[in-house]
């Protein structure tokens, strides 16, 4: 057997809204997949884009938001992993600086270059020989092809880089680059790719049981839809479990694995005003503790600071920041930035996320816990991938699809299907020629939609191509074009963009991860969510007692970020 393409020629290509949610979950309903996904998390989207992409059809749920649980709140980091190659996973750094590379192509809106400095001082754990002869190992892991070579800066050159810097027993820096990224729009690009591909993609739909042939094996699930409580029933020839922290459940409810497989770990994140540090560049210091690799991040106007690697063994769907965790990164920003002085109420906002590692009980310290990626196959024919990292999504998936593709031959004899092409496929609908242009030229482009360039660049980086639409949203209703909230580049135009396109369906979705107020906003976005709220109403027909519901939900979310208060 062969299938010519996913699901035959009435695909709907072009909106991916709450219709679209709604037409997905219908059709899912009747049509039997080759592939169903579980979690809608990077890992997750980028197997179902690369799944529909070589012609399987392709389905994904999710039980919350696309994004909603790690790949939106990481260290919005593509990097290589330099301080892996402390512990020689030398594979790993490879594997990651190509995805870096490949990520810089396929999505130049989105992922950017970011120059980082690493301070090297007198006494210090890391002697300047070491960490030269660590950079031309990370250059040459990226086959010397990474945005720049590194270079390294002696004292003065570092100071006047960085005058943030602490001064004393200062001997120089080492300057590499890495690439930064909006980790929840990454994914959501990610699920808009899949969608256009074919997939049939659905948030808020989990899974609440398996469907079983005559042998036993998984031929499917059924799902409930969180928003209107109906189930449904979803024929699939091969179930992936993609679903990052939540993995160890779903193969409880596989019942054919037992044990723990995963150690999750949690991470946080403090933001604070950019002005306080004056930085360029991603800035590594550690921790006086236990000598952690920090993070100094610039984020537009503002800055964060992380992360911590703790165990965590509280509710998976509610992590925080304890006080505990934000004393630890003060406590070090502190020593690496004496002129700073931040102290707790300088921080604006925080965020928490868990790690799906791969359990190892012969390591007892998290932080040292590998990042490598493990595919598991359970006797009912259950897939489940856990562990890795943002960085080598893509290639994670691409293994995932290649199982699957083996599993559809062997098992039901079907072929035919295309190679994996997700390394050269843009994360856009436009041409890669015409991404790059638009990533270089912006400025030629407010020109002509007479828009202010850095208000362009924002919008580019943001929606690629996709900006035009939000232009002409402004071009129609002057207002749109206002900020939610001053100081910040954020525009009315962004919700109305995320309700037709990308299949925003509660509040949080777009306060936390369309449109990120819950960590840009000093308040959170507490003052403007109840205007947010009426303008979704009048789409998605919320009545007052819809939105109530919805901002009370919100206020919850906003809560977490102040948990360690």
């Amino acid at each position: 057997m062969r299938y010519d393409g996913p699901f035959g020629a009435s695909v709907p290509m072009n909106t991916f809204s709450h219709r679209t949610r709604s037409q997905n979950l219908e059709r899912l309903a009747t049509e039997p997949l080759d592939l169903l996904v579980i979690g809608g998390g990077v890992t997750g989207a980028g197997i179902a884009w690369d799944g529909a992409l070589r012609g399987l059809r392709v389905g994904l749920v999710e039980k919350a938001d696309f994004g909603s649980g790690t790949s939106g709140r990481s260290a919005r980091l593509i990097h290589g992993g330099i301080r892996y190659l402390a512990q020689w996973q030398i594979g790993l750094v490879y594997e990651s600086s190509r995805e870096r590379r490949t990520l810089l192509r396929i999505a130049p809106h989105l992922v950017r270059p970011l120059p980082f400095l690493y301070p090297l001082y007198k006494g210090g754990k890391d002697r300047r020989i070491k960490i030269r002869a660590g950079m031309w190992m990370y250059d040459t892991l990226a086959l010397f092809r990474n945005i720049h070579i590194h270079r390294m800066l002696d004292r003065e050159e570092t100071l006047e880089a960085e005058p943030c810097v602490a001064a004393r027993r200062l001997l120089g820096a080492a300057e590499y680059y890495d690439a930064q990224v909006d980790d929840a729009r990454l994914t959501l690009a990610t699920a808009q790719a899949a969608h256009r591909a074919g997939a049939l993609i659905a948030n808020y739909t989990r899974a609440v049981g398996f469907l079983r042939d005559e042998a036993g094996q998984i031929g499917g699930i059924t799902a409930r839809d969180e928003l209107t409580g109906e189930t449904l029933d979803i024929v699939a020839r091969v179930v992936v479990n993609a679903t990052g922290v939540w993995a160890d459940e779903l193969m409880r409810l596989d019942e054919s694995q037992a044990g723990r497989r995963l150690r999750p770990t949690k991470g946080i994140h403090i933001v604070v005003d950019r002005r306080r540090f004056g930085n360029r560049h991603a800035i590594v210091f550690t921790s006086p503790r236990d000598e952690r690799m920090l993070f100094l991040v610039p984020w537009g106007p503002l800055a964060y600071i992380g992360t911590t690697e703790t165990d965590y063994a509280g509710d998976l769907d509610r992590p925080h920041a304890t006080a505990e965790d934000v004393a630890y990164l003060l406590e070090a920003a502190n020593l690496a930035f004496p002129g700073v002085r931040l102290a707790e109420e300088d921080i604006i906002s925080t965020w928490a996320g868990l790690r799906p590692l791969i359990a190892d009980e012969e390591e007892e310290n998290a932080y040292d816990l590998s990042r490598e990626h493990e595919i598991f196959e359970s006797d009912t024919g259950l897939i489940s991938i856990a562990g890795g990292k943002l960085t080598t999504y893509r290639h994670m998936a691409e293994e995932v699809v290649d199982r699957v593709v083996a599993r559809l031959a062997a098992r039901y004899g079907v072929g035919g299907f295309r190679e994996c092409s997700t390394d050269e496929t843009p994360l856009d609908p436009a041409p890669l020629s015409e991404l790059r242009r638009l990533v270089e030229e912006g400025r030629g482009e407010a020109a002509s939609a007479g828009v202010e360039p850095e208000m362009m660049r924002h919008l580019i980086g943001r929606f690629g191509s996709g900006y035009r639409a939000v232009v002409r949203l402004i071009a129609e209703d002057p207002s749109l074009g206002e900020p939610i909230v001053g100081g910040l580049p954020y525009l009315w135009a962004e919700v109305e963009y995320a309700l037709a396109e990308e299949m925003a369906v509660t509040l949080s979705d777009m306060l936390v991860r369309r449109i990120p107020l819950l960590y840009a906003a000093p308040d959170q976005g507490l003052s403007v969510a109840r205007a947010v709220a009426e303008r979704m109403a009048a789409v998605l027909s919320w009545d007052e007692a819809g939105i109530a519901r919805q901002l009370a939900a919100y206020a919850q979310e906003a809560a977490l970020t102040r948990a360690y208060r």
